[in-house]
């Protein structure tokens, strides 16, 4: 914990402990702690102030180890595509559904144009079941015309029960491919590698207090040693955490960029730079849906996002974040089904438990289940409920439940890195340094005094962003109205 002298403004344990009495000092041997160092002291942190946790998800973060120093405030990371996607024919034209020989004409744009370009001759394709006696026909894609976007299918089996049925907005199965006896070279499908952007963001708030405001002041023991406190500017402090950790959710990414042109709309002689938050990585890259009815959680609702989750190639421990609301939804359900009673056999059902990341175990209470393979923690963030900030127009982040893995993703060079993570550039701090937060004190109060002016100023400076790798493995599901 770093603290400062109450006559030199050097951190412990490279200067020497004052003892002379300062008019915010009530004790001789009391010292004024910096209000950034409470960070490393979690439990004193939450005795001094009532909060809504507003820090809550960069508490979370921070705890688990989900951070990583940056030198540059623009990064990248890149992430492969998917090796199976279904044909999507919405806003195609098929031609002799029904029959042994189909023709689709896919749009020039949209889902189906991109099935178009993933199609190769000699792919098979999956047919709909008619859902009662027969499975669907399989058919062999046997030309494609690239300057009409025409593929031409026939079928495999061409008895009555291989006839091809289909219909525009059906989305057919690309499962394999079959080739001729002495078959020359199939031309080859070509995968991209995603690049996605995202960079930090400067936040930065500031404290001015007088003499007499600095007497209501915060006095606490702490291994034995008295410290004090003034108590607005752990207030402002976690204002200016508040601020990042809501950053890191609903924030989106600036097109302007400090590696840009200037943003001139306000002459600023620089640019600001903003950063891409969760919910918006998520519903830009990832798996979006809704249960089948809003405020009800049911097992298809649970099994359908776990089958998206499988076609994604994802892992399968994950941790269902949310609003309060939307996680009792979620919670509510599962405590009703049969194997939770009180009278079902031990090992079944959901329990609470702290979630363990990367063999770290966090305080954070969270229920725990198991289903279809996966392993999920549900954690309800009190900072996804606040009204004061979640509530506005058109908001789904309070109704809705975020599917996020946990544990780490392989990266190019073979090593390991979490699936999110924030990001930050060392700011350097005066006594100590650099740190992810700067906390600089100015005034005749100061530790060090700078001017003759009766006031303690705190400035707060972070430069912070959020990172997600394999966003398209991640999921917001709609569960409320």
């Amino acid at each position: 914990m770093a603290t400062f002298s109450t006559t030199s403004g050097v951190s412990f344990g490279y200067g020497n402990q004052g003892q002379t009495d300062k008019p915010y000092v009530s004790g001789s041997n009391s010292n004024l702690i910096v209000s950034t160092s409470l960070l490393d002291q979690r439990d004193i942190y939450k005795q001094l102030v009532d909060t809504q946790d507003d820090a809550e998800w960069l508490d979370f973060l921070w705890m688990a180890g989900k951070k990583e120093a940056t030198s540059m405030p623009i990064y990248y990371n890149m992430y492969n595509d998917k090796l199976y996607n279904l044909i999507d024919t919405t806003g195609a034209t098929i031609a002799g559904s029904g029959t042994s020989q189909v023709t689709i004409t896919f749009p020039a744009t949209g889902a189906g144009y991109t099935s178009f370009n993933f199609l190769l001759v000699n792919d098979l394709i999956k047919f709909p079941d008619n859902g009662i006696t027969a499975s669907g026909a399989i058919g062999k894609v046997s030309s494609k015309n690239t300057s009409t976007r025409v593929v031409v299918i026939d079928a495999v089996v061409t008895g009555a029960a291989g006839f091809m049925t289909a219909v525009a907005g059906n989305k057919l199965s690309c499962f394999s491919n079959a080739q001729p006896e002495g078959s020359n070279a199939p031309e080859q499908r070509r995968w991209l590698v995603n690049k996605l952007q995202n960079q930090t963001q400067i936040f930065r708030n500031s404290l001015k207090i007088t003499d007499v405001q600095n007497m209501s002041k915060i006095e606490l023991e702490f291994n034995g040693q008295p410290y004090i406190l003034p108590y607005e500017n752990i207030q402002a402090l976690q204002k200016h955490r508040g601020d990042i950790s809501l950053a890191l959710w609903l924030g989106q990414a600036s097109t302007d960029t400090f590696q840009g042109q200037p943003f001139t709309q306000y002459n600023q002689t620089y640019a600001t730079q903003t950063t891409r938050g969760m919910d918006s990585y998520i519903s830009s890259y990832g798996i979006n849906g809704l249960v089948a009815t809003p405020g009800t959680f049911t097992l298809q609702d649970l099994s359908q996002m776990e089958a998206q989750l499988i076609s994604a190639r994802s892992p399968f421990d994950y941790m269902i974040a949310g609003s309060n609301a939307a996680i009792a939804t979620i919670s509510d359900f599962l405590k009703n089904l049969p194997s939770s009673s009180a009278t079902a056999p031990a090992g079944t059902g959901i329990n609470s438990a702290r979630i363990v990341v990367d063999g770290r175990e966090i305080d954070l209470e969270a229920e725990k289940f198991r289903h279809g393979g996966f392993t999920f923690n549900l954690k309800a963030f009190k900072v996804l409920s606040n009204k004061d900030v979640m509530d506005y127009t058109g908001s789904t982040v309070v109704k809705s439940a975020y599917f996020m893995p946990m544990g780490k993703v392989k990266t190019v060079g073979g090593g390991m890195a979490d699936y999110f993570r924030y990001r930050y550039q060392p700011q350097p701090t005066p006594g100590l340094g650099s740190s992810e937060t700067a906390e600089i004190m100015t005034g005749a109060l100061a530790p060090t005094p700078t001017n003759q002016e009766m006031n303690l100023t705190t400035t707060w400076t972070s430069n912070i962003g959020l990172e997600v790798f394999a966003p398209n493995r991640f999921a917001k599901y709609i569960v409320n109205a």
